[in-house]
């Protein structure tokens, strides 16, 4: 994912929906590459017509689809570090379609879990490796 991050979205994760006041909502928890370069971990909700069937989980995903890069807000985001938390006021109630309640996202460059997760264990692997070889003379 890291080598197509700068120029597509990729989204996978879980939707949820449940009963709530003034309106039910449902959450989209996601795994998300914008296409900025960056990597997101988080979730949005939505406040749902009080009429709609509500699905308890639902497998979510959109692949390789045209970039969708929010717009950085500080120098952080230029690198590729995001904290977002966003709540937005009901239009008006009851709700008559879907709308956007709240936004909770957790991002990081693309390149750091690759790094994380390919770097280190090669690494632990190389000072294995050292060490059962012996002390050199």
């Amino acid at each position: 994912m890291w080598a197509t991050s700068h120029h597509f979205y990729t989204s996978v994760g879980l939707d949820t929906d449940r009963r709530a006041e003034p309106a039910n909502l449902e959450a989209h928890v996601r795994l998300r590459w914008p296409g900025n370069g960056s990597f997101l971990l988080g979730a949005d909700q939505y406040r749902l017509p009080p009429e709609r069937p509500l699905e308890l989980l639902d497998p979510g995903a959109a692949l390789f689809q045209a970039p969708r890069r929010p717009v950085p807000r500080s120098r952080w985001n230029d690198w590729g570090f995001w904290l977002i938390q966003e709540e937005y006021p009901p239009m008006r109630l009851p709700v008559s379609s879907p709308e956007k309640a709240a936004a909770s996202w957790v991002g990081v460059p693309g390149w750091l879990p690759v790094l994380l997760t390919g770097a280190w264990p090669a690494l632990a692997t190389w000072r294995a490796r050292r060490r059962a070889s012996g002390p050199r003379s």
